[in-house]
């Protein structure tokens, strides 16, 4: 294999593929190469594998509802086929229960949660919640979904989840108001299905008027927060479905982090790495010292890992834990285990990380149309945020020549939000970047 990698780069450079992913490609033939099967096995996988990239790329929708379906137990599969869709463009719908069937459905050129991926909701409950749909086209408001779906099979519970995943959204309410309203809603749901049952019905409902007796309003309820949507989301999915807590921080996971949950096991042991996302399970431990530690699941958009707090830094991180903030990791791999584990060295919230970068700070320029005068306005930003990060310029030119020069360090700047909204307005999107 080391033989041939020359060769590959060479190729691939003839192509003009990426080099970075290249080598990444080749490393991992290379590594696959020391336990490869025979040839009869190899070509069964390579049928398979063809296969299958056939269905992701001509059948997306139904290829990620199929491969979703499948390990809906897994939530760290479920978290990464999700930032798969999203990367290709494919709309994530909540579930819906005027849409959802009970596994994950196409529709409108949208991939469908199911709503069997809703904790605490039984089949039963389901195939009511369908037959009670077909038998009315669609629910227009949650009195119709309380008073069409059998009670003897969705307890308050089925309802609340329904609510908190999203899954009611359609009825045109608040998830707040309608979590507020649901009691008695099932109670007018409940009466209503016992006089059926005995043969009876409400004078009233010859008439397409509104008696006032049993109304409510929760248009004026006010709405759950972003924070406690996501949450309660993820409560009733185990995942969260119209947001994440880091979609916020797109900016920094691109400055900040070099590794994911999905990649760190790629990553050699004790190699060096970088990482962001939210604790979502808390272990506290004690060492044979009699200190405190800790060994947290931390979650990113691609899935989770385990991160180990020695007693020093858990002492000084314990709040966050308990807040669920955004963290931005740095530590080593811990590969030697089943599963690859990141050893923390530094850990604080990922909002801070600006405050807390020390490396190199490199400026992207474009010298087509370059003047003096931008120059100018550059090195004046530079000299009113002055820090200690060695800074560089990159100079691009129009045949793609390159030409990195280090600042001065007087130079030198502290990445701080305010600076960076100046060189970005000054030079464009992606002209400041920390590595």
């Amino acid at each position: 294999m080391a033989a041939q990698r020359e060769k590959f780069m060479n190729g691939t450079r003839a192509k003009k593929f990426d080099e970075k992913k290249s080598e990444k490609i080749f490393n991992l033939m290379e590594k696959f190469a020391g336990y490869g099967f025979n040839k009869s096995h190899s070509a069964a996988y390579a049928q398979i594998s063809y296969q299958t990239a056939y269905l992701k790329a001509h059948y997306p929708l139904e290829f990620f509802g199929a491969l979703i379906t499948s390990d809906m137990d897994n939530t760290d599969k479920v978290l990464r086929y999700i930032h798969d869709c999203r990367e290709m463009k494919i709309t994530v719908q909540p579930p819906d229960v005027n849409l959802s069937d009970h596994d994950f459905s196409v529709c409108d050129n949208k991939l469908v949660f199911g709503l069997g991926a809703i904790k605490n909701i039984g089949s039963k409950a389901i195939d009511s919640i369908i037959q009670a749909r077909e038998n009315l086209t669609r629910f227009e408001s949650l009195e119709q979904l309380c008073e069409g779906v059998d009670m003897q099979l969705a307890n308050k519970r089925v309802f609340e989840n329904l609510i908190k995943s999203g899954a009611c959204d359609s009825l045109g309410q608040s998830r707040a108001g309608m979590m507020n309203d649901l009691q008695a809603r099932m109670e007018q749901g409940q009466a209503k299905q016992r006089d059926e049952k005995v043969g009876q019905s409400s004078m009233f409902d010859s008439f397409e008027v509104d008696t006032g007796e049993n109304s409510f309003s929760s248009s004026s309820f006010e709405e759950w927060s972003d924070g406690d949507r996501l949450k309660l989301e993820k409560e009733s999915i185990g995942f969260y479905i119209t947001g994440h807590p880091l979609d916020g921080f797109t900016q920094e996971l691109s400055w900040f982090t070099d590794a994911t949950s999905a990649t760190i096991a790629e990553a050699g042991n004790r190699k060096a790495v970088s990482l962001a996302g939210i604790p979502i399970k808390h272990l506290p431990k004690t060492t044979r010292k009699g200190d405190k530690m800790g060994i947290i699941t931390l979650e990113d958009l691609q899935g989770s890992i385990e991160v180990i707090l020695w007693p020093e830094i858990y002492s000084q991180v314990q709040d966050l834990l308990i807040e669920e903030a955004p963290l931005l990791v740095k530590g080593e791999v811990d590969s030697e285990g089943t599963l690859p584990k990141v050893i923390a060295r530094e850990v604080f919230p990922l909002a801070d990380a600006k405050q807390h970068f020390h490396g190199q700070v490199m400026i992207h320029f474009r010298t087509l149309g370059l003047e003096r005068e931008t120059l100018l306005a550059v090195k004046e930003i530079l000299a009113s945020h002055t820090g200690k990060n060695e800074t560089r310029l990159h100079f691009i030119f129009p045949d793609n020549k390159e030409r990195i020069v280090t600042v001065a360090p007087e130079l030198r700047i502290h990445p701080s939000d305010d600076v960076i909204q100046k060189i970005q307005t000054l030079l464009g999107e992606d002209s400041i970047l920390f590595e």
